[in-house]
């Protein structure tokens, strides 16, 4: 049975899994994120007026609490993907390129199982280039 390698590209608003079976093989899509919310300026996400926060200024706290909340529930959303993906044998292992501080928002939501999967990590957001430029970074810098 054919290695099945996935490739996490991402930031804090969105997500690519591509897969690849070997070095030889050209990279395959699995699945595409976008989570805006993440990115929003917190008045457009938040759900209550704002007012004075316990920080003594108006809507300091919540707003940046309210980014966080985002962040993490994307990041969960991820963990489950994975989890779901190592124990129904769908990806043998995984590396990770995602931005900084996402990544830290990531990892503390991956589980063991997918944890022992965990191929390589690397703080960095590619996800601003095109399937031809990542395929040939990845081949070229990180032997992927």
């Amino acid at each position: 049975m054919a290695q099945k390698h996935w490739i996490l590209v991402a930031n804090a608003s969105q997500a690519k899994v591509w897969e690849r079976t070997s070095f030889n093989e050209p990279l395959v899509e699995v699945i595409d994120w976008i989570h805006p919310e993440s990115r929003m300026p917190a008045s457009q996400t938040e759900r209550a007026p704002l007012g004075h926060s316990e920080a003594g200024r108006a809507g300091l706290a919540p707003r940046a609490e309210l980014k966080q909340l985002h962040r993490s529930e994307f990041a969960k959303t991820l963990a489950k993907y994975f989890h779901e993906a190592v124990m129904n044998h769908r990806m043998n292992a995984l590396a990770l390129f995602v931005s900084n501080p996402f990544m830290g928002e990531l990892l503390s939501h991956l589980d063991a199982p997918v944890q022992q999967a965990l191929m390589a990590q690397h703080v960095l957001d590619l996800t601003s280039l095109n399937v031809s430029e990542l395929d040939k970074r990845l081949r070229s810098e990180f032997r992927l």
